[in-house]
């Protein structure tokens, strides 16, 4: 950098555990999108698939490893973490200019950088939930925080916000999820044989995993074919759901698993199904948005301005009912003109998670000038 360019700002983005696919992934986005503006310092647990995307596209100028591990109790990972972050914020107090908190998790570990760096904080929401410990810490922590800024994915994200006690509604903004179409927008073409249905979410209640069965069965007939990229999980939810699907007979059901690459799962999908009962975003249904494949999916608020907002972009049904996702996907697989039109009306929505967008948004929320771009 020459003596008469400005230095770059100095963020520190703070981020806990989480899968690849939710939050993380995005911070990931971010982080790739941002990083000629910025420097980046990720405090993070740099095991798993998150901390290996990091440092195999080089997303961060400089890591802090959390020491956040499975043979202590959640309480522990917390008091350990935080303590070492503050402990590096001491040490370069002086060059941090904002501070980034990837979901509300990440923003107890914030509270001691901030005190220290007196860097502003930027809370982005991504809960689908409260919980009560979110609503005895909230206030604690907006009474610590100088002019903490929050934004939040969705108004159910933001709604959690507010319900815990950490703003008000005036005070959030809605910044979705950044969906970068490199990463997960595949070369589809139109095949030969039945139409693919494909469920990605993870074999849990809250993705309405158990729903699956009787929507298969719902769907007997159709000229089908179901693919399940989807975690084999053992535990008393997952595992008497896993035996009612080995058990279907007479219906074309694949077993696929998970794919770090999305991009190569959705090029094998004519419809992808989001049988959720919450969600503060749903970034699956965004992506398939941004591939043209239209979706079936719970009527959940996040979701719902997803895809019916001035233009339909998938068909949705009462989270739980099964008989009418059943009845959402026989429309779509008898109707080439409306799984085109929904596909069609889905790429256009898409074009406001481009990661640019997002990212002069939140630039904005960390008052960090964009003519700091080298």
């Amino acid at each position: 950098m020459s003596p008469d360019q400005p230095a770059r700002p100095v963020v520190l983005f703070v981020a806990v555990p989480a899968p690849l696919g939710g939050s993380n992934r995005s911070l990931a986005t971010l982080l790739e999108e941002i990083g000629p503006r910025v420097v980046r310092m990720l405090a993070a647990p740099m095991q798993g698939e998150f901390g290996a995307l990091v440092r195999e596209r080089g997303l961060a100028e400089e890591t802090i490893d959390l020491p956040w591990k499975p043979r202590f109790p959640n309480r522990m990972h917390r008091i350990w973490a935080a303590l070492r972050l503050a402990r590096w914020s001491l040490r370069h107090r002086t060059r941090i200019d904002a501070i980034h908190a990837n979901a509300t998790r990440a923003l107890s570990l914030s509270v001691l950088p901030a005190l220290v760096t007196r860097a502003p904080v930027t809370v982005w929401v991504h809960d689908p939930v409260g919980s009560p410990w979110g609503r005895r810490l909230g206030p604690i922590l907006r009474w610590l925080l100088q002019r903490p800024r929050f934004a939040a994915v969705s108004r159910t994200a933001a709604s959690v916000a507010v319900e815990n006690g950490l703003c008000t509604w005036d005070e959030v903004t809605i910044v979705p999820n950044p969906i970068d179409p490199a990463d997960v927008v595949a070369e589809r073409s139109d095949g030969d044989g039945p139409l693919v249905v494909g469920y990605l979410s993870a074999g849990r209640h809250r993705k309405g995993f158990d729903l699956l069965p009787d929507i298969i069965e719902g769907c007997r007939g159709l000229d089908l074919q179901w693919r399940l990229f989807t975690k084999r999980l053992d535990s008393d939810y997952a595992t008497p759901v896993w035996q009612q699907l080995d058990a279907i007979q007479g219906v074309d059901l694949v077993m696929r698993g998970p794919d770090s690459d999305v991009r190569r799962i959705y090029e094998q999908c004519d419809i992808v199904l989001v049988a959720s009962r919450d969600e503060s975003f749903s970034r699956i249904t965004a992506e398939a948005m941004l591939n043209g494949i239209p979706v079936v999916a719970s009527d959940l608020e996040p979701i719902r301005q997803l895809l019916d907002t001035d233009g339909q972009a998938g068909l949705l049904f009462p989270p739980g009912d099964t008989g009418l996702a059943a009845a959402r996907i026989k429309q779509l697989a008898e109707s080439a003109e409306l799984r085109m039109s929904c596909g069609a009306e889905g790429r256009r929505k898409a074009e406001a998670f481009t990661p640019d967008v997002i990212v002069r948004q939140l630039l904005t929320m960390y008052e960090v000038e964009e003519s700091a771009r080298p």
